[in-house]
């Protein structure tokens, strides 16, 4: 399912080792196998095996996310343009839709998402996880954003993504 393309490994391991809620609204959890170190890399690796991964880490220097990249990116998520709260949580803050329609902590992506994935998602999440409530908004996303360039737009999303979740708790 394309798991090892999607996670970061460092945090794939830890949540094989100690599940953290991923959707808190849903029933469902992860149980907790009390694998080994050994026996969690060897998942970790399989995962990232199947998905052909070469590099499994992934790190995110702040310093080289552009401003503008992030002004941008914060009226994109705004009710303004894609309303990305009112299914995502952040943090705290829930979604204003209903329950059945939430998704992932926005929080999290920081250390859970590899950003190249977060890249293929944005662009087509239809493709990446066919069936998915994830609206695609590229092509064509807002004119007056970046030149209107959806491949800009898309990598400030991808860096603000990154950028807030550096307090969010890891794995």
């Amino acid at each position: 399912n394309g798991q090892g393309e999607k996670v970061q490994s460092n945090w794939f391991f830890s949540f094989l080792k100690e599940p953290i809620p991923i959707r808190p609204w849903l029933e469902i959890r992860m149980p907790t196998f009390g694998m080994s170190d050994e026996h969690a890399n060897q998942i970790v690796g399989y995962f990232n095996g199947l998905s052909k991964v070469e590099i499994p880490y992934a790190y995110v220097d702040d310093k080289k996310i552009p401003q503008e990249n992030l002004e941008a990116a914060r009226l994109l998520v705004s009710k303004d343009y894609f309303n990305c709260l009112s299914c995502h949580q952040q943090g705290e803050r829930k979604p204003e839709g209903p329950v059945e329609g939430w998704a992932p902590d926005l929080n999290l992506a920081r250390q859970r998402l590899s950003p190249t994935w977060i890249i293929k998602w944005l662009q087509d999440p239809q493709k990446v996880q066919p069936g998915t409530k994830m609206p695609s908004f590229f092509p064509g996303g807002p004119d007056n954003i970046l030149g209107g360039k959806d491949d800009r737009q898309i990598e400030a999303l991808r860096d603000y993504l990154l950028s807030i979740g550096r307090s969010a708790p890891a794995a």
